[in-house]
């Protein structure tokens, strides 16, 4: 039981920093400027949490500060993607090339150090434990002793599946990829719901990076993110701009990730277990090519009297 219950805490743990990024990307997909640097501004989130927060003392203001910075980061490549018509998948990559190159040289000429920044100054985001469920075998590990944005992420599923479904803002949003003429018509702004979009995607993934460096750990390590904002664009490209469907795959990859870390050496060599996310994926990815394939043939297909 308490192998179980180390795989579900983990796995929740393993699921924030994934959704969070991938809710944050979820608008650039709407908006048809897929933003490919997920693993960039996660990082730089993870570092400029660290350092502020040392800085500072306080995990409020380090949060305050690396989303206000986020944003404003957003909307320098949403200006960028959008009036000087740079290619948003090149801005991306070199985005991500760019985050971690700075991140080690930021880290070396700053603190000296190389490899890890940690340091008992370092204030870690409150965790949440519920009376009662806590120490419930399967629902404790479940439900409580997790980070506070642990909790936010889940708050902002709903919120974007309500807002998806009901509100003027979103639909703009997907006007603004799909049918761009449409909202110019409408009196629309095509570019300021582009810039938007990318606003939002940066400061999700840089509250993913904080969950990471102030979460999970309290410490900076140069490339830290290992591949989770590349996880996440996977979890938001199968979704299709789905809300319900990304959750649910970010849990599936979140949970994935676990296992290759939980799972002994004695079970799997330790080569293998480290496949599990990739294969999930793969299988992901598969099951959802065969679905729109068969949607494709029932379009297709004819009815006949």
């Amino acid at each position: 039981m308490d192998l179980i219950d180390a795989f579900l805490a983990s796995g929740i743990r393993f699921t924030t920093p994934i959704l969070l990024a991938g809710l944050g990307c979820l608008t650039t997909i709407w908006t048809k400027d897929l933003n490919v640097g997920l693993e960039g501004v996660m990082l730089f989130g993870a570092f400029l949490g660290v350092v502020i927060g040392l800085t500072t003392g306080s995990v409020g203001l380090a949060i305050i500060y690396t989303l206000v910075l986020a944003a404003i980061a957003g909307l320098v490549f949403g200006y960028l993607i959008t009036v000087l018509k740079v290619n948003v998948f090149v801005a991306g990559i070199v985005l991500n090339i760019f985050a971690a190159g700075a991140t080690v040289y930021l880290l070396r000429s700053m603190f000296g150090v190389k490899g890890t920044l940690s340091d008992d100054g370092i204030p870690g985001v409150a965790k949440v434990v519920i009376p009662g469920i806590s120490n419930v075998p399967v629902l404790g590990p479940l439900f409580s002793g997790h980070t506070v944005l642990t909790y936010v992420s889940w708050v902002l599923v709903v919120l974007v599946f309500i807002a998806a479904r009901r509100t003027v803002l979103v639909r703009h949003l997907k006007a603004a990829g799909e049918h761009p003429a449409a909202l110019i018509s409408a009196g629309g702004s095509v570019v300021r719901m582009r810039i938007l979009a990318q606003v939002w995607c940066f400061v999700l993934c840089a509250l993913a990076g904080v969950q990471l460096s102030m979460g999970q750990l309290t410490l900076f390590t140069e490339g830290m993110t290992s591949g989770l904002g590349f996880v996440a664009l996977a979890a938001v490209i199968f979704s299709r701009g789905r809300v319900l469907l990304l959750a649910l795959m970010c849990v599936g990859f979140g949970f994935s990730s676990a296992a290759s870390i939980v799972i002994d050496d004695s079970v799997m060599p330790p080569q293998f277990a480290q496949m599990i996310p990739y294969v999930v994926a793969f299988i992901g990815l598969v099951v959802l090519a065969r679905t729109s394939k068969q949607g494709s043939t029932r379009i297709a297909t004819p009815v006949m009297d």
